[in-house]
């Protein structure tokens, strides 16, 4: 499990994180959603050792991440917002070549990255020929080649083609045997591949649970004829929507009843507005 604790953070005098802390368990993909600044890439680079915060705890399977950096880096595999790849290389060399900073050589670290490139259709050519897209696919067939526990991922499908973000949610969706942190800005990928939410602002976690958890009970709404005027009863409790019915049903006339489930989107909108 990845624990973090009250993460703060300050550059000079601006607060970049306030007291961050969410976890997130082996077979579990929680999206970390905010605005620009709002404190994500921040987190992430804590979280993956390319910064200390000033205070707080990142806890990787009970053991602290800075007292045991050099030994839990290995078990992260992780993707930045920007590619910067060895694009002299072909496919198959930079992913061995990465695998034996691992320890990962010969012919363990070819077969895996032969099966990660068929799993992702990435096909063996000179990386300054591959596009945007072809390019993600083998940040991410990197991050996996040393097979690590947790995956930290800031914007892998930022910038991308709809068929090639898809095919990465698709793929990240069916990593089930990792612990994976999902940076986006697109909800709708959030909504399609995590598990859990964190919503950002300012440095802070505004919400963190189940995306079930955020989106609530379904809304019913009813559209009902009574003494002739026609009226509508709105509630999300579905006994009191029971009782309702049971009182209009022998005095009125039923209308219409419409469900209506909300989105990650309006509700993120709802709680960063507020």
């Amino acid at each position: 499990m990845l624990k973090v604790e009250g993460l703060v953070k300050r550059y000079g005098k601006f607060l970049a994180l306030k007291g961050v802390s969410f976890e997130i368990r082996k077979g579990e993909i929680l999206g970390l959603i905010g605005e620009n600044g709002a404190g994500k890439s921040t987190t992430i680079k804590i979280l993956v050792g390319l910064l200390k915060p000033d205070s707080g705890r990142v806890e990787y399977d009970g053991l602290d991440f800075l007292e045991n950096r050099g030994k839990l880096r290995k078990r992260i595999g992780y993707v930045p917002e920007v590619d910067s790849l060895y694009e002299d290389m072909n496919a198959l060399e930079y992913l061995t070549f990465f695998a034996s900073l691992y320890g990962v050589k010969g012919d363990v670290a070819k077969r895996r990255a032969e099966e990660l490139m068929e799993s992702l259709r990435i096909p063996n050519k000179t990386i300054a020929e591959f596009s945007k897209g072809m390019k993600r696919k083998l940040s991410i067939a990197r991050s996996l080649m040393h097979d690590p526990d947790y995956l930290i991922y800031d914007e892998p499908i930022g910038g991308l083609d709809p068929s090639t973000s898809l095919f990465i949610a698709e793929f990240m969706k069916n990593l089930k045997d990792k612990a994976i942190l999902f940076s986006a800005h697109n909800l709708y990928y959030v909504e399609f591949v995590c598990d859990k939410v964190a919503i950002m602002k300012e440095g802070r976690i505004l919400f963190y649970g189940d995306i079930e958890e955020l989106k609530g009970m379904q809304t019913y709404v009813v559209r009902y004829k009574l003494d002739g005027v026609e009226r509508t009863f709105v509630t999300n409790d579905i006994e009191d929507l029971n009782e309702f019915l049971r009182e209009v049903v022998p005095r009125g006339k039923i209308v219409g009843i419409d469900i209506e489930t909300k989105r990650l989107e309006d509700l993120y909108f709802s709680l960063i507005r507020r």
